[in-house]
């Protein structure tokens, strides 16, 4: 992330591509990262969101070329293990490890330079809707164990968001249920309240660190 702020603070564009499911491409975190930007770089930063709502780490993947490599990004943040859980891709945890680093290597491959950020998301709830959206991820947290596992052993940040949801979840669950009332997707007030808060502390420690060694 250095060489990155470091770009910006020097005054060079910079491309940022958001990657992963129905939670990067309508998230409004998202969308707050974008404010973020502007507002501490204005002009200097190029903004793809990259999301494939419904998606998982196989699409992730397969289009890994034309959604984010062809954008020649500088900064990628990568999560899919909440669909990689879905019952419904039949997917072993050994595929979800091996797309993940799939996806990383490709981006350094093409440009070893781009940083990249790890995420895991919300945990969701079996809301009165039908969609069961807990109980067809029975094995959410192994998923979600795949980019923790990553991130340690590649030294690469991750912004572990499903630790701070499953704790709402447990100690407030009216909240929690409120906050997703789909069973998977933060309202935009919620995605602001519980998921936007880590990046933006994670964003403003590497923009104080390269402004304080400056």
């Amino acid at each position: 992330m250095e060489e990155f702020f470091h770009k910006l603070k020097s005054g060079e564009q910079q491309r940022v591509v958001v990657y992963g499911t129905s939670l990067t491409a309508g998230g409004e975190w998202a969308k707050a990262m974008n404010r973020w930007f502007d507002a501490h770089y204005p002009h200097l930063v190029t903004f793809i969101n990259s999301g494939g709502p419904g998606e998982n780490s196989d699409w992730g993947v397969a289009n890994l070329e034309t959604k984010v490599l062809a954008h020649h990004p500088d900064l990628v943040f990568i999560e899919f293990s909440y669909n990689d859980a879905h019952e419904k891709f039949e997917m072993p945890l050994e595929r979800g490890a091996e797309n993940l680093d799939h996806m990383v290597n490709a981006v350094r491959s093409r440009n070893p330079g781009t940083s990249i950020v790890l995420q895991t998301m919300n945990v969701g709830w079996d809301a009165p809707n039908g969609n069961r959206s807990a109980s067809v991820r029975p094995h959410l947290q192994e998923f979600n164990d795949n980019y923790r596992r990553y991130a340690a052993a590649h030294g690469i940040p991750l912004l572990d968001h499903s630790l701070h949801w499953k704790k709402l979840k447990e100690d407030d669950a009216q909240l929690f249920q409120s906050y997703v009332p789909d069973g998977s997707h933060p309202t935009p007030d919620a995605s602001l309240a519980v998921t936007w808060p880590p990046i933006e502390t994670f964003l403003s420690a590497c923009h104080k660190s390269v402004t304080q060694t400056s």
